[in-house]
């Protein structure tokens, strides 16, 4: 009996640690892909406007492409993150980085980005299946402006 005490107990250890560790490669993982993002501005500074001011897409077919583009890389970068951590005790992170709120501050950053930037808002609703936490997130945040 005492043995299988001492094997349960190392058995529970053994399963925090494993969340902890699949927490952590989700930390990275979301990092990476925003990672992505970043190098496309510092590449594109002038693709910035689209997303943290406001701007409309613009005119230009060339220059429309490429904020197509970067969009759909914000957003698969926005939404991986939601899967990434769904599953996942993102309070046992806090071994990891114990100064973050790790959900909250995606979920800040998303809501800035669905804010600042129509052209992520339009593509969410185009493509609803796709993007289902930024489709809710969007919701919610259309209806706390119209409610």
């Amino acid at each position: 009996m005492l043995f299988l005490a001492r094997q349960t107990s190392q058995s529970v250890e053994q399963f925090l640690v494993a969340n902890e560790l699949a927490g952590a490669r989700a930390l990275a993982q979301g990092y990476e892909l925003w990672d992505h993002v970043i190098t496309r501005f510092i590449d594109y500074p002038e693709l910035r406007q689209y997303f943290y001011e406001g701007v409309e897409p613009p005119e230009d077919s060339t220059a429309r492409a490429r904020v197509l583009a970067m969009t759909e890389l914000i957003g698969d970068a926005l939404q991986s993150a939601d899967w990434l951590y769904q599953g996942k005790d993102v309070a046992l992170l806090g071994a990891v980085d114990p100064e973050s709120d790790i959900r909250s501050d995606w979920d800040d950053w998303t809501q800035f980005i669905l804010t600042m930037s129509p052209v992520m808002r339009s593509f969410v609703r185009e493509h609803p299946l796709q993007y289902p936490f930024l489709t809710r997130m969007l919701d919610t945040i259309e209806s706390a402006t119209t409610g």
